[in-house]
């Protein structure tokens, strides 16, 4: 029985016609790919019993021989197995709907069996997430390809399973792409459970850290205590250590066997602590010691017990842990939000989930119009709701989420993703360029900015435009399109804005000339056009076609080549006298500053002290780049101002008053750089 996925978006509202419609996503699906490579005996009917979350393809030898979309019920398929090598190929698509991630499969024929597995040695489950094209995936030897990886544990609710005895001890497995878990309540970090985290790293015996059947350490029957070492890089937080013995069949791993083995972790190398043991091995071939969660970054397995008479002989070793990956992306298929083969502008997106501190979860996204030619991905944020910056309109939107964490035991969670787009547009496409493309941090350069807007029937219009400045802007020249006027200017710390007097609704061309100071290493002149009463807004695209005169590509962007002047600069208080008395009128001050040639954003503190030097109010600020931070203009809220102070300590209580001074901190690689100014409170 097939049973149909929910979908994965849907709209919450529609605002207004003119308006952005809201998209919410809930749900993520991701595909992988699994393979395995088992040998039998002879040719022989078997019987394949399998199920995956949610929905899965099986391919025998290069056919299909299953499928199935109801993960709570086992499958048993009758199949016919070639003597040598047969190749086991699942596909499996999984829905995002908490019903856990990854499958469990047996092949029994006789008294062989093959099941799934995080610890096989010889005859390995691996997966992939790349699209598999084509069929060559489902026969060739992919221990060898890139993409293709050995599986980890999966989870499922497996006593919910029915038409299955569930008596041979199969693992439910899984592979996570992008590091991420879909199958989950919300889209977070995968586990680490399952996953051999001594591969390869550093050890005393590689040859038993290398994943390899062939590759082997040799004890001897004098060499009681030798030991077999590894370095994890880092603290991981461990759990289980697996002790494969070499060898071919049942009489090679009598031969070969440990008698017994202790298993050891440390921090610094030095210091060692048991963490489990095992006597007297009955199990020969494999053998694997578990042990309450405990955080290291050495491992060692300690030989204690030796056949008196016999070498042992060991494969290799495993060792697994509990908790999360420290990182991992999703990307999301192209979204046409319902609206397949029609033109959108994206206005919005805000996301709701878990983020501990510790943790770390942000957002890009990307546009296009055919899902092959993309644009770049927008930069990575960190805001739980936020602007949406890309190149519009375009058909398709995909987004990218970025985790990470600190920890082992605690990542971020996505539990929604709710996108607020438009159909109308205020015009069909905008471009931006500017010269020059080069400057001097600090020092003020004339700009020349041209902004090219095209125009079909049914678009809404431009009523303004704000364009994002480096710093307060000397406006020299504005040449409007054909048949358009400027009703007003207006020029904040961060924003020039133009407002016509009539829709511009012709295509043509704006062309400003400005002087700004810049103070990043390099600045975008963003710019967006707004359609009346503001309904919706375009983001502009840079403008890259090809300079006729240098054959070199325009560009939106400025550089610094060089820097003068300070890096904390101007530091006063708007106005110096205010009144918090409750009144509205003149009841808080702005402390203004300008930052220089800071790129990335930095905390910056903003403290205020009363003249006996009592910390009295520190001011949340956010962290800043370079820029203007200034008075916003009428209509612009001044409580979103970093430097806005409304005479209240950290407690919320009104100060006393009198004269108080005002400490700003850039706390920076180079050193701190601070600068004092003063306010007095009058009532």
């Amino acid at each position: 029985m097939k049973v149909m996925p929910l979908v994965v978006g849907f709209v919450l509202a529609v605002l207004s016609p003119a308006a952005a419609v809201e998209w919410q996503i809930a749900q993520w699906d991701q595909t992988v790919h699994y393979r395995l490579t088992f040998n039998a005996a002879e040719a022989t009917q078997a019987a394949l019993r399998l199920t995956a979350v949610n929905e899965y393809e099986v391919f025998l030898n290069g056919d299909s021989v299953g499928s199935d979309g109801d993960w709570t019920t086992v499958e048993e398929l009758a199949v016919d197995l070639q003597g040598g090598a047969n190749h086991l190929a699942v596909r499996v698509e999984n829905w995002g709907q908490d019903n856990g991630s990854g499958l469990i499969v047996e092949v029994v024929a006789g008294d062989q069996a093959w099941l799934s597995t995080t610890s096989g040695l010889q005859e390995v489950w691996r997966w992939s997430g790349d699209p598999q094209q084509g069929t060559d995936w489902l026969t060739t030897d992919v221990s060898e390809i890139a993409g293709w990886t050995t599986v980890q544990r999966g989870w499922l609710e497996r006593h919910g399973l029915s038409g299955w005895a569930d008596t041979l001890g199969a693992e439910v497995i899984a592979g996570y792409p992008g590091g991420v878990d879909v199958g989950g309540d919300g889209l977070s970090l995968r586990t680490v459970e399952g996953e051999n985290l001594a591969l390869s790293q550093s050890a005393n015996r590689p040859e038993v850290f290398d994943g390899q059947a062939e590759s082997v350490w040799t004890i001897e029957p004098d060499e009681l205590n030798s030991f077999a070492r590894v370095d994890l890089g880092i603290q991981r937080l461990l759990g289980e250590v697996r002790v494969f013995t070499a060898g071919e069949n049942a009489e090679d791993f009598a031969a070969n066997t440990l008698q017994g083995y202790a298993v050891e972790v440390s921090n610094d190398g030095f210091q060692w602590r048991e963490v489990g043991a095992i006597r007297g091995i009955a199990d020969f071939a494999q053998t694997a010691v578990a042990f309450e969660p405990i955080f290291g970054r050495f491992l060692r397995v300690v030989a204690t017990e030796l056949d008196p008479l016999r070498r042992a002989r060991i494969a290799d070793i495993q060792v697994t842990g509990q908790g999360v990956a420290p990182a991992g992306t999703f990307t999301s298929a192209p979204l046409d939000l319902g609206l397949p083969g029609q033109r959108k502008i994206y206005d919005r997106f805000r996301w709701t989930g878990q983020r501990p501190s510790g943790t770390a979860l942000s957002m890009q996204f990307r546009t296009s119009n055919d899902g092959v030619s993309w644009s770049d991905w927008s930069p990575e944020t960190d805001a739980r709701e936020t602007n949406l910056q890309v190149p519009e309109p375009r058909d398709l939107l995909q987004y990218r989420v970025n985790f990470s964490t600190d920890f082992e035991d605690i990542g971020p969670r996505l539990d929604s993703l709710i996108i607020a787009f438009a159909e109308q547009t205020p015009a069909s496409a905008a471009r931006v360029r500017v010269e020059p493309n080069k400057g001097v941090a600090g020092r003020e350069t004339e700009f020349v900015y041209h902004l090219d807007v095209e125009f079909d029937e049914g678009d809404l219009g431009v009523e303004r435009i704000r364009i994002d400045m480096p710093s307060l802007t000397e406006v020299t020249e504005i040449v409007p399109p054909p048949g358009v006027e400027v009703a007003r200017t207006t020029i904040a710390g961060d924003a020039l804005e133009l407002v016509w007097t009539d829709l511009w609704h012709q295509s043509g061309q704006l062309q400003l000339r400005f002087r700004a100071r810049l103070l990043t290493n390099q600045f975008a002149f963003s710019t967006r056009l707004f359609s009346p009463e503001s309904a919706i807004s375009l983001d502009a695209e840079e403008d890259t076609a090809s300079n006729p005169d240098t054959g070199a590509p325009y560009s939106w962007s400025v550089r610094a080549l060089d820097a003068i002047g300070p890096i904390l600069d101007q530091v006063r208080t708007n106005p110096p006298v205010f009144t918090p008395n409750g009144d509205d009128i003149n009841d808080h001050t702005i402390i203004e500053f300008v930052l220089s040639r800071i790129s990335v954003p930095q905390e910056i503190d903003v403290d205020i002290f009363d003249l006996g030097g009592r910390l009295v109010r520190q001011l949340d600020t956010g962290a800043l780049r370079g820029g203007q931070y200034v008075r916003p203009p009428a209509g612009g809220d001044p409580a979103l101002s970093p430097g806005f102070w409304d005479g209240r300590d950290d407690d919320g209580t009104l100060v006393v008053p009198g004269l108080y001074l005002v400490r700003v901190r850039a706390q920076l690689d180079q050193g701190d750089k601070t600068a004092l100014c003063s306010v007095a409170v009058v009532y």
